[in-house]
C-alpha cells in the first residue's frame, strides 16, 4: 500500500472529498493538518555523514496514522501552524512557527522519491502571474496587453492607448481590519482615476490590463488528462462589480454550465501544464465579441470542488484517478 500525504488544514473540503473516494482504492491518504501539525505529531528524520538517509518516523495523533511510505505528495493550502500554549513569548513563538514552515517546507527533501501531484516550489513560482507569462506565450496563447509598472507616464500611456483598462493585484489578497476580512478585487482604471493617485503609483508595482469586452468566462480545470470547462454567467446578477469579477460574491448566486471549447485550445492548455511541469491546472479564460479566447491567469493550487457541486462534473474521480496514476508511477520506480 502507497501513502498519499496531504498537506492542508482542518477545513480543506477538497481533501475530505479526495480522501472519502480514496477509501476504495489501495491507497492510503494521511492528512497532515496545519493547524494540528506541532501540537498533534512526532517525527525524526535521520541521515549519514554521506547524506543517505538512515531513517524516518512521523506520526499524527489527531489521526492515529504513521507514515509507512510516502509515494505520492498533494499539497493543497495549509495555515498558519499552531504552537504549544506555554509558549507565551513573541520571539519563540515565531521560532516555532518558521522553523516548522520550513521542515514542512522541505517535504521534497524529506521524501525525494515521491510523485507529486503539482511541486510546491513550481506553484510558489507560478503563484507571481508574471511569471506564467513567457510559456503563454511560447505556445501562442493570446492574453490582455498588459502592463506592470511604478511609472504614472508609463500607466497613462498605456490606459490612454488601449482604451478601457483594469487593475489587479499580481499576489496580494486584502487584509483584516476591526475583525473584518476585506479581499482585493479587479478594478476599472482610466485617466482620471489614474491622476488621482499621480503620487502614489510609485510606492508599489501597478498590474494593468486592457479591458476585455467579455461574452462567456470559463473555470477550466485540468486534472491530469482530463479537462472541465465550466461556463459562469455573471450577467444576470446586474450587478457591475461581480460582472467585473464574480468572486466578489458567492459562487452559488452565479450560473454554472458545463460546456466545451475548442479541443486545440484545451490542447495547448494541456501542453502549458506539461510545459511547466505540473498535473493540475484551474484557468480562467475569456472569450470576447469577436470569439477570441484570452487567457487571464493558471491557478496551480485553484479550487475546484465547488464546481462539482454546482455542475455534477466528476472532478473528485478525476482527481482520485490522477493520485492512483502517480502512485502506480512510483511503485513503477522503485
Amino acid at each position: 500500500m502507497t501513502d498519499l500525504l496531504i498537506v492542508t488544514s482542518e477545513t480543506d473540503i477538497h481533501a475530505d472529498v479526495v480522501i472519502e473516494e480514496l477509501q476504495k482504492s489501495n491507497i492510503r491518504a494521511i492528512r497532515l493538518n496545519s493547524e494540528s501539525f506541532i501540537q498533534k505529531s512526532q517525527y525524526f528524520y535521520e541521515w549519514q555523514a554521506s547524506g543517505h538517509p538512515i531513517k524516518s518516523f512521523l506520526s499524527f495523533e489527531d489521526s492515529l496514522r504513521e507514515v509507512e511510505e510516502v509515494g505520492v505528495i498533494w499539497w493543497l493550502k495549509p495555515e498558519k501552524y499552531q504552537v504549544f500554549p506555554e509558549v507565551n513569548d513573541p520571539f519563540g513563538f515565531k521560532y516555532c512557527q518558521q522553523e516548522t514552515e520550513s521542515l514542512i517546507d522541505s517535504i521534497y527533501g524529506l521524501y525525494p522519491k515521491a510523485r507529486w501531484v503539482n511541486y510546491y516550489s513550481t506553484m510558489r513560482f507560478l503563484s507571481n502571474r508574471i511569471n506564467q507569462i513567457p510559456t503563454v506565450h511560447k505556445l501562442g496563447i493570446t492574453i490582455p496587453p498588459t502592463l506592470v509598472t511604478n511609472s504614472y507616464d508609463a500607466a497613462g500611456n498605456f490606459v490612454r492607448e488601449q482604451g478601457k483598462c483594469l487593475v489587479k493585484p499580481m499576489r496580494y489578497s486584502g487584509f483584516l481590519h476591526d475583525k473584518k476580512q476585506y479581499a482585493c478585487y479587479t478594478n476599472p482604471i482610466d485617466l482620471e482615476t489614474l491622476e488621482d493617485f499621480r503620487y502614489s503609483i510609485r510606492l508599489a508595482p501597478v498590474f494593468i490590463q486592457k479591458r476585455i469586452q467579455k461574452k462567456a468566462e470559463y473555470c477550466v480545470t485540468l486534472i491530469g488528462k482530463q479537462s472541465f470547462v465550466c461556463r459562469i454567467d455573471a450577467q444576470h446578477t446586474n450587478d457591475a462589480d461581480v460582472t467585473l469579477d464574480w468572486r466578489v460574491t458567492e459562487p452559488e448566486k452565479l450560473v454554472h454550465v458545463p460546456d466545451k471549447l475548442p479541443m486545440e485550445y484545451l490542447n495547448k492548455l494541456h501542453q502549458m501544464l506539461d510545459e511547466l511541469g505540473l498535473n493540475f491546472g484551474a484557468f480562467d479564460i475569456i472569450r470576447d465579441e469577436d470569439d477570441t479566447l484570452y487567457f487571464i491567469e493558471l491557478n496551480p493550487n485553484g479550487r475546484w470542488y465547488w464546481i462539482e457541486i454546482l455542475t455534477k462534473m466528476p472532478m473528485v474521480r478525476a482527481m482520485v484517478e490522477l493520485i492512483e496514476d502517480l502512485a502506480l508511477q512510483y511503485q513503477q520506480d522503485c
